[in-house]
């Protein structure tokens, strides 16, 4: 038997290219790897996996459970220690190679189930985040699990294996949430494949059955404390936005595109409108003591009722209230009251000092890039807009009475006004220059405000660059605040010392993050209807791009570390290779007569869940198992004994065999 056969056909083989695997892994754990991120990896998995080892619940819908609760146990036995779960990812990592020729054997060959082992050991992208705390390894392992379970399950009499692939894809999911709708696509394809059974349809329930089975718990517990359903995470709101920022002539990094700068939102607020606000404040330490109560009092344009709450939680000093959900959109207004001891000066005393007449103003609101404030209670960037367009073509100025009391009339003073309360005492405009299209301001720090005269009132009609717009842009201030403190009213020390601090509304992460998720994407689609062709041509671009590494000497747009350049040469020519080989290697399973569509589903599901979204090549590991498998098809096609090609090449009738799918 040639060299190759001995490599790439038995069992053997398999063994050593997992052993190959964990080897190369090790050296990366412990020698060298060819990443920046060192041990602690990305994404803050070892904080959360070091919080949930102490006892401590998750903090956070940004990210799903799995990978955090792979970590907790590790460092609940055995500490702080990182090199401990990295060894146990590695070993997990090692067992690819036989999951990719268990999987290989049944659904190609012998022979191209062992090469594919090979390839996986050797070359597997997955080994090099097998050595950080990155999700990719242990989920891509449970892919290729779900996958293996699904394939033996749906032969005559294996159906028992069906549910345990479903039971594996429901995991995966919850380290990769873009798995999350690959338990959908295998039902389909085992209803859908010949033969067509009846039981086929009852199979691919108890397969969704166990893949809803592991993420229930995740979405009870996201509707317990979000009111919504949040199958995984929360973070593919802002993935849809860095994909729509990454377009047109920012196709290859979206951190240079000036769209970026609304990141920011104009004002203080929700578009959550049907779950309590929750509200927190504490005191000063410069009060030298503790109040002996607080109470938030609240009211809203949609009910002028004052309503006074109790803190529903907290600690002396520390106090959370919650205002009951308006139901629709709203301003609420709200102010604490404290009390201390006898003998305390003051004995009361309201936040902000001024009490009602100048409360702290927050808005309830699904309008993400409209103005916000329909009662002129807080001195904008929308004012700023509507001050310039007045000035320019003397259109009309809502609360004009208002802004003029403020010292805010025009749009000098009123930049002024607006940054001073926002710590930028000297912030100036140093000209105004208007024309029949469009107005443009220019901030002393030279950033600039552009303004449409066609404008329809979103605040992404703005065009800002720089600084200071970008501070304009994120800024706001209480317009009675001001008028307060232009009456020369000023509270005493031991008054300012009385107030409470730290004042937020919905930050905690079950506010914030379900917020967020529907900012961003409001964000997205404003940027999609802008241009649209552009972003499906991004996301046609990135379809292709996604299982290609791309590395660049921009620090905003790619990782930089030592031998970067390098590095990235290297993994751009291997990840093109691999792209070239897969689509030999499909051409060949097409024509050899192999069981191809499930694993081509799957590689093509990738692109259709994240090329919308964002170009990183990471998201592709996970199917790279089955990408090895097409290369291997391709290259033991193309090494046949001459033998084998003579006795193709004389055969007069096709030479794909029937196979199901």
């Amino acid at each position: 038997m040639r060299l190759r056969d001995r490599i790439s056909g038995g069992p053997a083989a398999v063994y050593a290219a997992c052993l190959c695997s964990l080897a190369i892994a090790l050296v990366f754990i412990f020698i060298r790897a060819p990443h920046p991120w060192g041990w602690e990896g990305l994404d803050h998995y070892h904080d959360l996996g070091l919080l949930l080892a102490r006892g401590e619940s998750f903090p956070t819908t940004d990210v799903p459970w799995g990978y955090a609760y792979f970590l907790a146990p590790f460092y609940r036995l055995f500490g702080d220690r990182p090199w401990i779960p990295l060894v146990a990812q590695a070993l997990l990592n090692g067992l690819l190679p036989w999951l990719v020729y268990a999987y290989a054997r049944t659904e190609f060959d012998e022979r191209t189930a062992g090469v594919a082992a090979v390839l996986t050991g050797i070359f597997s992208f997955n080994t090099v985040y097998a050595s950080t705390q990155s999700s990719d390894s242990v989920c891509t392992v449970l892919f290729m699990a779900a996958i293996v379970t699904f394939v033996r399950g749906r032969r005559p009499g294996e159906s028992r294996w069906l549910p345990l692939s479903g039971l594996l894809a429901g995991i995966a999911a919850q380290f990769r949430p873009n798995l999350l709708l690959v338990p959908l696509l295998m039902a389909g394809v085992l209803i859908f494949a010949p033969p067509r059974v009846p039981q086929r349809l009852r199979q691919s329930v108890a397969l969704l059955a166990m893949s809803g089975l592991v993420l229930m718990p995740w979405i009870v517990r996201n509707f317990r404390l979000t009111g919504q359903i949040i199958p995984t995470s929360t973070h593919g709101g802002v993935q849809l936005w860095y994909g729509t920022l990454q377009t047109g002539s920012y196709l290859q990094s979206r951190a240079h595109n000036p769209r970026s700068i609304f990141e920011a939102p104009v004002f203080d607020y929700t578009s959550l409108d049907d779950v309590p606000l929750i509200v927190e404040a504490q005191s000063k330490p410069c009060a030298n003591a503790l109040p002996t109560g607080a109470t938030l009092t609240y009211w809203s344009d949609r009910d002028v009722t004052p309503r006074t709450v109790a803190p529903a939680a907290g600690t002396p000093g520390q106090y959370v209230f919650e205002i009951a959900p308006p139901g629709t959109n709203a301003v609420i207004y709200y102010e604490f009251t404290t009390r201390w001891e006898a003998g305390h000066d003051p004995p009361v005393q309201d936040t902000p000092a001024a009490g009602a007449r100048t409360p702290f103003v927050y808005f309830v609101n699904h309008d993400h890039l409209g103005d916000l404030d329909a009662h002129g209670d807080v001195l904008d960037v929308f004012d700023i807009v509507r001050l310039a367009r007045h000035e320019a073509w003397n259109e009309p100025l809502p609360f004009a009475d208002r802004l003029r009391a403020a010292g805010a009339g025009d749009v000098q003073t009123a930049v002024s006004r607006l940054m001073l309360r926002n710590g930028v005492p000297q912030a100036s405009v140093i000209d105004v220059i208007n024309t029949e299209s469009d107005i443009r301001i220019t901030f002393d720090d030279r950033s600039t405000m552009t303004i449409p005269r066609m404008w329809h009132g979103r605040i992404t009609d703005i065009a800002l660059a720089g600084n200071l717009a970008g501070a304009v842009l994120s800024s706001t201030v209480s317009l009675a605040a001001i008028e307060t403190e232009l009456t020369g009213e000023r509270p005493s020390h031991g008054a300012v010392c009385a107030e409470l601090e730290g004042v937020r509304v919905n930050q905690v992460f079950y506010r914030r993050e379900p917020h967020l998720m529907q900012r961003y994407s409001a964000l997205a689609f404003d940027n999609i209807r802008r241009a649209p062709l552009a972003f499906v041509t991004a996301s046609v671009y990135r379809a292709v791009r996604v299982f290609v590494i791309s590395g660049t000497s921009d620090r905003q747009t790619a990782q930089q570390f030592a031998s970067s350049g390098a590095v990235y040469a290297a993994a751009t020519l291997a990840s093109t290779v691999y792209l070239l080989l897969l689509i030999v290697g499909i051409f060949c399973s097409w024509w050899k007569g192999d069981r191809y569509v499930l694993p081509l589903l799957l590689i093509l599901y990738v692109p259709a869940t994240i090329a919308p979204v964002l170009t990183n090549m990471r998201y592709s590991v996970t199917v790279q198992p089955l990408i090895f498998v097409f290369i291997a098809r391709a290259l033991t096609t193309f090494r046949r004994p001459r033998r084998e090609w003579a006795a193709a090449a004389g055969a007069s009738g096709d030479t794909r065999t029937a196979r199901p799918l």
